[in-house]
């Protein structure tokens, strides 16, 4: 059994789930220990070899930079805006997943 669970659009899921906390986090510790909890899904991300390659190498950016910032441990950690991107990465990656298979996909008016 995974600590932080394993696979592709499900840990993606999980990291996203965190999110939601991020709108209403105001301090900067609780910032940074949101992001720190939402990377630990990141740790047993699949990535399987039938994606293409662009989307493949987006998803080892975004886990290699999620995880960096992670164990950072005050050195070089993310920004506001670090964790925004990977925010929006996360479900753009999800968006072209969609899209390589050929499911309806259409971006949220409210995101």
């Amino acid at each position: 059994m995974s600590k932080f669970g394993k696979g592709l659009t499900y840990c993606l899921g999980l990291f996203l789930a965190h999110a939601e906390r991020e709108w209403s986090i105001k301090d900067s510790y609780q910032w940074e220990m949101w992001f720190n909890a939402a990377a630990d899904h990141l740790y047993e991300l699949q990535t399987p070899t039938e994606l293409p390659k662009n989307i493949r190498l987006r998803l080892k950016k975004l886990q290699d930079k999620s995880l960096h910032w992670r164990l950072a441990m005050g050195k070089d950690v993310a920004t506001e805006k670090d964790k925004l991107w990977a925010i929006e990465e996360a479900k753009n990656i999800l968006f072209a997943i969609d899209k390589f298979y050929k499911i309806s996909v259409e971006k949220a008016d409210w995101n």
